[in-house]
């Protein structure tokens, strides 16, 4: 039996999604191989994962921003797809560019499970060319994601309210998807003694301060850094891709503690095992499961939102890195 597992965006969704996906899946379908289609950096760490067949990639010129260009593109990787026969085909994404696939695949005869746009191809080509989308459709998925999934539509919902004590790959793989089986967001790599060594017995402490938006952004990292190293840490921050991912895996697997916005970062040392400090701003800190959480600082923090609701420029993402510092230091004293 061959199944492909498509998940493309974003990265932190690759590895704290796809990657205990392949694992459940394959518990599902012993006998079968499973290869994943996904997008950008995410290609790179789904080829470190052993029981992955084989990677899919698909790339930023694959993928434009206009539509109209966009559809024939993924309508030639649908081609692709079809070409290599699976018997069962499964979308766990969520953008509309990954669910058009789906519905590409679905509507040529493909065994397709998971999400998928509302609309056939040929209803969706003859609206579009007759303009009568507004841009929302498009970047909104509760207007066009259709799913083979029964809780599916939870996940367009502030579910973190209700499910507070749940993670995000425990609320979407177990409650929107139905796997049953534990949600393991583990890879094995080798540990860099090379760089563990470069700290000379001292602490290691990995930072990563800056995401993709203006709710993940910390402004102080070169006064908490210069804290940390004066209280006795090795401290490192590479996390912009100028590395290649097993290196900046085995890094995390030597390091004692990551301190790090609510982004992607924070999954990749979790499949490591390195604990992690979030300074969770905006997104409510329970999504991510953290083992360390700065304290909430605003009122209106955890709003889930990526422009400020109140306009105080993201005021719950201005810790005082002296605060930080005292939070790192606990840890260690503590472990």
């Amino acid at each position: 039996m061959k199944i492909l597992i498509i998940r493309m965006m974003g990265f932190g969704d690759v590895a704290s999604i796809l990657i205990p996906a392949v694992g459940m899946i394959h518990q599902q379908h012993t006998d079968a191989t499973v290869d994943v289609l996904t997008y950008g950096a995410g290609v790179e760490l789904m080829s470190l994962v052993p029981t992955v067949n084989s990677v899919l990639a698909v790339n930023a010129e694959q993928w434009p921003g206009d539509i109209d260009k966009a559809i024939p593109s993924f309508m030639a990787i649908a081609q692709v797809v079809i070409s290599q026969n699976y018997d069962l085909i499964i979308n766990l994404d969520t953008w509309f560019m990954p669910c058009f696939l789906a519905r590409v695949l679905k509507d040529s005869g493909a065994n397709v499970q998971g999400n998928f746009i509302d609309y056939s191809v040929e209803a969706l080509l003859y609206k579009i060319e007759r303009n009568t989308f507004t841009q929302s459709y498009f970047q909104t998925p509760n207007l066009y994601l259709a799913s083979t999934y029964p809780n599916m539509a939870d996940w367009s919902t502030p579910w973190w309210n209700q499910y507070s004590n749940t993670t995000y790959p425990e609320f979407y793989l177990q409650h929107c998807c139905g796997f049953e089986q534990k949600v393991d967001i583990s890879l094995f790599v080798e540990p860099d003694l090379a760089f563990k060594s470069q700290a000379q017995t001292k602490p290691i402490i990995a930072l990563s301060l800056s995401g993709s938006k203006a709710s993940k952004q910390y402004a102080h990292g070169k006064v908490l850094q210069s804290l940390l190293e004066q209280a006795g840490f090795f401290v490192w921050s590479q996390f912009d891709g100028s590395v290649p991912m097993q290196t900046t895996l085995a890094r995390l697997k030597v390091t004692d503690l990551l301190i790090t916005v609510a982004t992607s970062t924070q999954w990749l040392a979790k499949l490591v095992g390195c604990p992690s400090l979030m300074i969770p701003g905006a997104l409510p800190p329970s999504v991510f499961g953290a083992q360390l959480v700065i304290e909430k600082v605003t009122s209106c923090q955890y709003c889930y939102q990526n422009q400020c609701v109140e306009n105080i420029n993201f005021a719950c993402m201005d810790i005082p890195p002296q605060n930080i510092l005292e939070k790192t230091l606990q840890f260690f004293r503590l472990s």
